[in-house]
């Protein structure tokens, strides 16, 4: 076989160059000529305002994290679920009330509003939640950016009215499952069996309430829109 050699390569290379940069040349100037000449006329280029530019400004990341941050639905389903649950503890002896039994009495009343009120609480909760969640995912999914963003904000209270209910749901269903167990066990026995329940749910409360006051001061002071 015919070998080139290297001189002939370099040559046909060299060629090659010369046939290349004169285009890549007169379109740089062509580019550079339609430019702006002046600061003004360079900044007045600039697009700005508009659907435009908000559309330029969208980050479908934080959108996506915005979103993610609307699990209160799916803890609350799983509440509500267990709190159905304990509707079954309800039948038999422990919802009827006994004459000369004062404080169980007072308790199977309060077990029964905490418990009504941890699923109804639970159901708007999840339902709030998962509205807000499909519509926004559907506009995004339909590159509606913009409407997104004016949809997701509008909804501000009614995600404070979800996360309003989703505490009262999480308090509901605690009182009401310390409520079940003195309704369980009898005399002395059913305070130590309910103590463990009782220091948890006072200490989670507790722990609670900071988190909620730490997020207020440092995440929900200044209010941002997307």
């Amino acid at each position: 076989r015919n070998v080139p050699s290297k001189r002939v390569v370099v040559e046909h290379r060299i060629g090659i160059e010369e046939m290349i940069i004169p285009f890549v040349t007169k379109a740089a100037v062509q580019s550079a000529a339609a430019l702006p000449q002046s600061p003004a006329a360079f900044i007045a280029a600039i697009p700005r305002g508009g659907a435009a530019a908000a559309a330029a400004a969208f980050d479908m990341g934080l959108a996506k994290t915005r979103l993610e941050g609307l699990a209160y639905g799916t803890v609350t389903a799983l509440i509500t679920s267990a709190a159905l649950n304990l509707f079954k503890f309800a039948d038999g002896k422990n919802s009827k009330l006994m004459a000369n039994d004062r404080f169980n009495n007072i308790l199977k009343i309060t077990f029964g509003i905490l418990l009504a009120s941890s699923v109804a609480l639970g159901i708007y909760t999840t339902a709030i939640f998962t509205i807000i969640g499909i519509y926004s995912k559907t506009a995004l999914g339909m590159g509606q950016t913009t409407d997104f963003i004016t949809f997701f904000n509008s909804c501000e209270k009614f995600r404070h009215y979800g996360f309003r209910s989703f505490v009262a749901c999480l308090a509901s269903f605690s009182i009401s499952w310390v409520c079940a167990l003195l309704l369980t066990y009898e005399e002395e026995t059913r305070w130590w069996i309910a103590l463990p329940a009782i220091l948890v749910g006072v200490m989670g409360f507790l722990h609670y309430k900071e988190l909620f006051a730490l997020a207020s001061t440092l995440i929900y002071s200044s209010s941002c829109e997307m």
